[in-house]
């Protein structure tokens, strides 16, 4: 749209902001065969660093978020219905989140199994009070024992029995 004088009003200015992250992961930076998208192998080998520096502490930062986990659902089973409830209900949320996070990455499947069912049931779930705090407590039970033995692999005799352990309050109650 033009103003009296034939100029136009609506300039559109296009400013083209390059990422911080991505130019420290080096992904602005082709190799010499110009291939998109590469990544340089320093940037990879720091990254794995940073990982596994990160998973020394994992089983105890697994611990730290199950301790927080276990007092916020004391708290939530008692609250009615309401305000309060939801915003502990998305506290559990958070926290099964954050330890699904850490053991994926630190490989620690099966924790990482249980705190991922635990947040899907938390966020598509209607929060029934009954049923809702037998499979809640069958899930941080799960956690508990996997975190208490240093159980890593989604699988084996232990595993199992626990994925049936919480399959079967799921089924019963869900």
């Amino acid at each position: 749209m033009s103003d009296q004088n034939g100029e136009d009003e609506n300039i559109v200015e296009i400013i083209k902001i390059r990422a911080s992250l991505k130019d420290k992961l080096g992904a602005y930076r082709v190799n010499k065969n110009n291939d998109e998208g590469h990544i340089e192998n320093k940037k990879i080998e720091e990254a794995d660093a940073i990982i596994s520096k990160r998973c020394e502490t994992c089983l105890d930062d697994i611990g730290k978020n199950l301790e927080k986990l276990t007092s916020c659902w004391k708290e939530m089973q008692d609250l009615p219905e309401g305000e309060g409830r939801k915003e502990k209900a998305q506290e559990v949320f958070t926290l099964a989140h954050e330890i699904k996070d850490i053991s994926g990455l630190c490989g620690y499947t099966l924790a990482a199994h249980f705190a991922e069912s635990l947040r899907d049931y938390i966020a598509e779930t209607a929060l029934n009070l009954k049923n809702q705090r037998i499979i809640i407590q069958a899930h941080i039970d799960a956690l508990t024992v996997v975190h208490k033995n240093n159980l890593k692999e989604d699988g084996g005799p232990a595993a199992e029995e626990l994925k049936k352990m919480v399959k079967v309050a799921i089924d019963k109650y869900h």
